[in-house]
Parts: C-alpha cells; structure tokens; sequence
C-alpha cells in the first residue's frame, strides 16, 4: 500500500507544463502545419515583404521576430521552408576537380582500347557530369519552396493560449 501512495504523490508532485502559443497554417478549416514559439518561419507580407526569421514572441494575433513584428492580417503567403540556396555542384570543389582531372584518363583509356575519340570523350564527360544534371534537376523538381497563399484555401490563426512572460519592446 505504501508503494502505491509513494508512486502517485510523485506523480502528482511532477511540474506539468501546458501548450504553448502556437501560430497554425490551416487549410480549408484544417491543421496543417504549426508554428511554436523559437520556430523558423518565412512569410511574405501584402506589401511584397519577406521575413524569414525565428518566432520570437505570438502574441494578441501578432508574429514577432527579434526585430519587429508582423500583424497575421498583414501576412499574404507562408513558405514552406526558408529560403536556401542549393550548392550547383552536390560535392566539394577538390572532389570536382579531381573528378574532371579523370576525365582525361578515362577517355585515353577508352581509345587505347580501341572505342572512337569523340564516343569515348562523350563517354567521360556524361560520367562527370550526368550526377550533376540529375541532382539540379531533382533540386528543381522536389525541392521547390512551396508557398501556402493565405485567403480561400489557407488561413492562419494565433493561439493566444496563455499571457507570455515576454513582452516586445516599445520603441520610444
């Protein structure tokens, strides 16, 4: 009996934390993705502005970031993910040189052993550089930065669960 008392006073004795303020991208009434507090976040505002930044507050329907703030009627598009530039080449410039640098023997290769100069050159240049076509090409088909336009479709809505314990600055 006295485990039992023992295990349910501790229980009950453990801090229990409660939801904080979200920032929710819906779809036609629906989550579909949230936004906590010390999130990542690009939007693009009605006068073609766009800030991408960390959530630092969520607030009385208002996003702020470290240097401002944004009022969530203000917010005409959500970006899927920050803006980020994918490198051209998917490997270091040393790895590439040295890879080019075997074009050469490849295609010297293939012509000792009696394939023609121009199928052989084709031959080394495709191994080089077909990776490299296929990996912009998958860049730019699956990795595009989709954008939830807010209006019939998307909505956002600030849940202004509790009172924040910060506050934004007042610029005087």
């Amino acid at each position: 009996m006295k485990p039992i008392i023992f295990i349910v006073s501790i229980l009950f004795a453990s801090a229990a934390h409660g939801q904080f303020n979200e920032l929710v991208l819906r779809k036609n009434g629906f989550s579909k993705k949230r936004y906590a507090e010390g999130s990542v976040i690009t939007l693009q505002t009605k006068l073609g502005l766009r800030y991408t930044g960390t959530i630092y507050l969520l607030q009385n329907d208002s996003i702020y970031f470290i240097d401002g703030g944004i009022h969530k009627n203000d917010v005409v598009a959500v970006y899927k993910r920050p803006k980020s530039k994918h490198r051209f080449i998917p490997f270091n410039g040393e790895a590439f040189l040295y890879t080019n640098l075997g074009i050469p023997l490849f295609v010297t290769g293939l012509t000792i052993s009696g394939e023609p100069f121009v199928r052989s050159l084709l031959s080394g240049i495709g191994l080089v550089y077909i990776p490299v076509a296929l990996y912009n090409l998958q860049q730019v088909i699956f990795k595009g930065n989709k954008k939830y336009r807010i209006g019939n479709k998307y909505d956002l809505q600030v849940l202004d669960l509790y009172p924040s314990e910060k506050l934004p600055e007042k610029k005087q």
